[in-house]
């Protein structure tokens, strides 16, 4: 009786085990993911004061609930479309239960392993790839049978649906479309690039900048590495004019920018840290809204906005790149095959958009697409002039990306002290590869055949290499001083971390020959230069740069240049950086604003101001003042690398008038000349 039982056909629930499945799939993921985030973060770094901000902060809360909704609404599609993929032959024929269940979870099982192998084939460093180590499941052979058993599935499942000649055309039609619609959100099939029809001479020209992150420019080949790690930016430089002694004002990504974007010193335009809150800052003063009042079409392109909150208020029409929001933070480790395979899709941008193309997702971010994106927002509208600023970030820390390749000519390193060079000149190189990209695209859309391109990087970075180590220029100096330290905006007297690559092409005439100028500039000249370009006297008057075109380069070797350090977690100085460590000493700094998003709270802002290294540079010396130091100032000359208390100088280097220009520049300041060194010069 009980066989006879066992082999009776059942009613096949298939859409309803799917869904017991595919729940059971969700939770496991969040838990594992949300773990690590909700309960092991706030107890070990020290994170409940920053996540009781985050959950009272409206717009937090609301971008939260939307990455709810999104996951959600992903599971239920897939739910569907297992079903839809199957239903057909599994309810074609009678099959006892544990027949049916079996195949049931066996075709479940098969869809699962299919996209774990197509997002570690895609983003193998993520934690979700570690079937990468299984040559067998990684294999094109794996990968591209189970893409057609579960093709002819799904194929057979509609056909099987289809009742009549008319719906199985239905069917073949829906299924074409849905393979070329596929294709286009996730970006296999890019938009046309077809180049755009011929410019009146006398049309205004397109301004492009393009920055690089934390590029040194002595690990580029045009200035003497023999690295073999940017052949693209050394082509791009050699055709263009080149200030070989560029300073960024700010080592650090967001002061920087609006030294670009302003042409101010930080103390005018007021960015003096990132993650700033935006009442202090006057974002009309930028050369978006100027360049937007003259009918050009802005675009800003940035692939980490976690710590660069620029965006459409800054003068822009469009952002390209993932939302800046603090639940980027949250989710900048977030690990799920699905939403790895879709984030950096068209689909993506609106489900997951703190992280579509974003950078902070180290293995998780496409470089391609993340250009493709940046070239289908220029071609978008070309009736107007076009602005467009974009950033590249994988020089960047962490170091880290979707893929790791061995250097030619760097040996791996095994200390761990040494391994961080390494990575970041594995990033270097794969930017240049980037880069080399995007340029190629730009260079087909026919946007450079009327285009004034200026390439930079935002600042340098340290890594405790040999050549930022500087000697003292005197026996018995009255103290030692640290000039290797690691990370940027950590000191003002190692220039690997404030010397920039800047550099000015035109495409549309002979503006900027080729030539390498040796006096000094700032990314402050960049605004200004844009200005003669375009004959903005108006705009130019309250500007701290002086344009690129300007023919006076004494005037450049006598101007002062100012560099600040930034917000010092102290554990970038560590010989073995990690986020942890990071997150333990930089995240007591930051609240979460009413809209979401991550700024410094300002009880600390003096405290940041007080601890500020400064220092002027003029010709080739640099003069320092640190907090630390007791009142004690530090001379430098660059090019031969040597250091003086000042005190112990007797040379005939610039300092006195060096030292009056620091202490008007900073006069007032909290924490500034705290031994009143300034008052003694009187």
């Amino acid at each position: 009786m009980s066989n006879s039982v066992a082999s009776q056909p059942v009613k096949k629930n298939i859409f309803g085990r799917y869904a017991v499945l595919v729940l059971v799939l969700l939770l496991a993921i969040s838990a594992v993911n949300f773990y690590q985030i909700l309960l092991v973060t706030p107890d070990t770094v020290g994170m409940k004061a920053f996540t009781s901000a985050m959950f009272s902060s409206p717009g937090f809360l609301y971008d939260l609930l939307w990455f709810v909704l999104s996951i959600s609404v992903i599971h239920i599609v897939f739910i569907f479309l297992l079903w839809l993929g199957s239903v057909g032959w599994m309810t074609r024929y009678e099959m006892p239960d544990r027949q049916f269940s079996f195949g049931v979870f066996g075709y479940f099982l098969g869809v699962c392993t299919w996209v774990l192998i197509w997002s570690a084939r895609q983003y193998p460093n993520m934690p979700s790839g570690f079937i990468k180590h299984n040559e067998l499941l990684i294999s094109d052979a794996a990968f591209y049978s189970l893409t057609a058993g579960i093709a002819i599935s799904f194929v057979t499942s509609l056909y099987l649906l289809s009742h009549s000649r008319a719906r199985k055309i239905m069917t073949g039609l829906i299924v074409t479309c849905a393979v070329a619609l596929g294709g286009w959100v996730s970006g296999e099939i890019p938009l046309s690039n077809a180049k755009l029809s011929a410019v009146d001479g006398d049309a205004p020209p397109n301004i492009i900048i393009l920055g690089i992150d934390s590029l040194r420019p002595d690990e580029t080949g045009f200035f003497g590495s023999d690295g073999e790690l940017t052949p693209n930016i050394d082509q791009f430089l050699s055709q263009s004019r080149v200030y070989s002694n560029a300073y960024t004002p700010f080592a650090r990504t967001f002061p920087a920018w609006m030294s670009l974007l302003t042409g101010k010193e930080p103390v005018n335009h007021k960015a003096r840290f990132n993650l700033i809150n935006h009442s202090y800052l006057d974002k009309k003063e930028t050369i978006g809204w100027w360049l937007k009042d003259r009918g050009y079409r802005t675009i800003y392109g940035f692939d980490e906005r976690r710590f660069n909150s620029i965006d459409e208020t800054f003068g822009y029409d469009s952002v390209v790149g993932p939302k800046q929001s603090a639940l980027g933070f949250v989710l900048g480790q977030y690990d799920h095959p699905i939403i790895n395979l879709l984030c950096n899709t068209k689909v993506g941008k609106y489900l997951f958009p703190e992280m579509y193309l974003n950078r902070g997702r180290k293995a998780n971010y496409d470089p391609e697409r993340y250009s493709q994106a940046l070239i289908d927002e220029v071609v978008e509208d070309t009736s107007a002039p076009i602005f467009l600023s974009a950033h590249f970030l994988l020089p960047h820390y962490p170091w880290l990306s979707r893929d790791d390749e061995e250097l030619s000519k760097f040996p791996k390193p095994e200390a761990p002290e040494k391994i961080a060079a390494y990575q970041y000149r594995m990033m270097v190189k794969q930017v240049d590869e980037q880069f080399g990209d995007f340029i190629g695209k730009l260079e087909d859309t026919g946007v450079l055949d009327n285009a004034y391109v200026f390439l930079l990087s935002d600042h340098g970075d340290g890594f405790k290499f040999e050549k930022d180590v500087l000697q003292p220029g005197i026996e018995n100096a009255l103290f030692d001083v640290e000039t290797d330290t690691r990370g940027h905006a950590t000191n003002v007297l190692n220039l690997g971390q404030s010397r920039i690559v800047l550099a000015a092409r035109s495409y549309r005439d002979t503006l900027f020959e080729p030539e390498v100028v040796e006096q000094n500039a700032s990314l402050m000249d960049v605004v200004p230069t844009i200005g003669d370009l375009l004959k903005m006297e108006e705009e130019s008057k309250e500007l701290d740069g002086i344009s690129l075109l300007n023919e006076s380069r004494e005037l450049r070797q006598k101007r002062p240049l100012y560099l600040e350090s930034g917000f010092a977690a102290m554990e970038v100085t560590a010989d073995e950086i990690t986020v942890k460590k990071l997150l333990e000493e930089g995240i007591k700094g930051y609240t979460v604003d009413k809209k979401g998003k991550l700024v410094v709270r300002d009880m600390w802002f003096e405290l940041v101001l007080q601890s500020k290294h400064r220092s002027v540079i003029q010709g080739d010396w640099q003069l320092s003042m640190i907090p630390e130091m007791d009142g004690h100032m530090v001379l430098t000359n660059i090019p031969e690398k040597k250091w003086w208390p000042l005190v112990q100088y007797n040379g005939d280097a610039p300092w006195s008038g060096m030292l009056k220009n620091l202490c008007g520049h900073y006069k007032g300041e909290p924490g500034f000349d705290q031994e009143e060194v300034c008052l003694s010069q009187n």
